[in-house]
């Protein structure tokens, strides 16, 4: 079990047992604002709700009126979503200290919370006046420039966030992340290069310049730089997983189960473990080893739907219908009967791996529902989108298609998979000129594959034959 004040000093340790020793057992003790703070902050660093409520109460009534102790009032109830209460605090707050710029973060998070993000962003321009915090300050103005799809000034806020020492880990990846998005791989190596140097022992940093060079193709570089990551700490389970993957996008299978295999030292979460390795030898077409790990999953944890959900693809691509049906209504029942509360919507990839069973299946409703609930989570991710965006094309559903792949070129601008799948559907609804726009973009021989007919085009044919 990993300890929960490895992050934290002895100094934090000690208030912190010390408050749950004695307070947090209906003792008195004394502690002055600054330690009270240090608990607070420790609490909602760890999200630990219950007792940060009965900190902050009990700070309240030490310090009832400290200005620091209301704005941790503030921030748990944002926490608490109860927006229109927060701004209702800081507001007063910021009647009586127009010139506070603590406030004037809070206030920028409040309004960040309900939506507003220009006057969140007008509010942490101004508590960054100070020059206090600036790495907290330009992430949070960053996030808010992002959900304006604003990605050039985000980039830029990310980037001044990185400059400071309170930059945190999750700045590093979401700078990484959204010049992703942006199609801004050169910018991001270079500055993540620039980062790595200045910084050699951020794990997070030989992480997400591992991803970039991931991205960009540059693979030896990129395990150089995931090892650079594990090394720096050899529990970094996100490192690892990576390292995997990418030596299966390099056609490295033995590796990518042995780096697997090496985290079960480390970490405790062993069936992940497993069905991540089931998830290799399954993308591999070696359903029968597969199922093996996929069982050393279950023995670990029975509950494991994915694994289940797994399980009945391979079941399916053995011939075994009978039984992948009756699994992957298992999958199904262990996810909404059990749900997990980190995913309010459902479990997307249990929902994607149930829908494939039922599509091999011939259920073209059953998967159609479990696609459509599977879309409207907030986990769902890129690769869950290609395989729907799939399923549409071979059942000729091409009104939807056309929306969803439009809608998803909006957020991967230039997306050679989403336009190449546009291209084909445009051209099979006689729409030759958009197909033509996206020839630019597109993958000629998977458009090929996709839609043969498209060769025998007098116009488009030349176009994409050129390129093959």
């Amino acid at each position: 079990m990993s300890d929960r004040f490895n992050n934290y000093d002895d100094e934090v340790r000690k208030l912190v047992l010390d408050f749950e020793n004695t307070v947090l057992r209906g003792e008195t003790q004394f502690y002055d604002v600054d330690e009270l703070e240090t608990i607070i902050d420790y609490y909602f660093e760890v999200n630990d709700l219950e007792p940060l409520e009965k900190a902050v109460r009990y700070a309240e009534q030490l310090y009832p009126d400290n200005t620091d102790v209301r704005l941790r009032r503030a921030h748990l109830m944002i926490a608490h979503e109860q927006f229109a209460q927060a701004l209702s605090v800081l507001n007063t707050m910021r009647e009586m200290e127009p010139e506070n710029t603590d406030v004037a973060y809070s206030l920028g998070v409040a309004n960040g919370a309900v939506g507003d993000s220009k006057k969140a962003i007008a509010y942490f321009k101004e508590a960054a006046a100070d020059g206090w915090m600036l790495g907290h300050v330009y992430s949070n103005m960053a996030e808010e420039y992002y959900k304006l799809k604003d990605y050039e000034s985000s980039i830029r806020c990310y980037r001044k966030a990185m400059e400071n020492d309170d930059c945190d880990e999750t700045t590093i990846y979401n700078f990484y992340d959204v010049c992703f998005e942006a199609g801004q791989l050169e910018r991001a190596y270079r500055h993540l290069s620039e980062y790595v140097h200045e910084h050699p022992y951020s794990r997070i940093g030989w992480y997400c310049y591992g991803c970039v060079q991931r991205d960009m193709s540059l693979y030896e570089e990129a395990v150089d730089a995931f090892e650079y990551a594990i090394a720096i700490d050899k529990n970094y389970t996100d490192a690892y997983y990576a390292l995997s993957h990418l030596y299966e996008l390099m056609g490295k299978q033995p590796m990518a189960v042995s780096t697997l295999l090496h985290t079960l030292d480390y970490i405790d979460d062993r069936a992940k473990v497993f069905r991540s390795i089931g998830g290799i030898y399954f993308r591999a077409a070696n359903f029968e080893t597969s199922i093996a790990y996929l069982r050393k999953s279950l023995e670990e944890q029975p509950l494991d739907a994915e694994a289940l959900a797994m399980m009945a693809n391979c079941q399916m691509d053995l011939g075994d219908t009978a039984t992948a049906i009756s699994t992957v209504k298992k999958a199904l029942n262990i996810m909404s009967t059990h749900p997990d509360p980190t995913m309010p919507d459902g479990n997307p990839e249990v929902l994607c791996l149930a829908a494939m069973v039922y599509d091999a299946y011939g259920d073209f409703y059953m998967a159609s529902e479990l696609f459509d609930q599977m879309i409207v989570t907030d986990l769902c991710t890129e690769p869950h989108c290609q395989i729907y965006t799939q399923f549409l094309f071979n059942h000729k559903v091409y009104d939807i298609l056309t929306q969803f792949a439009e809608q998803s070129l909006e957020i991967y601008p230039h997306s050679p998979f989403y336009s190449t799948f546009l291209a084909a559907t445009y051209f099979y609804q006689n729409r030759y000129n958009r197909a033509r726009k996206m020839l630019p973009d597109v993958l000629p021989e998977m458009l090929a594959d996709l839609c043969p007919e498209i060769m025998n085009h007098p116009l488009l044919g030349p176009l994409v034959g050129k390129n093959l």
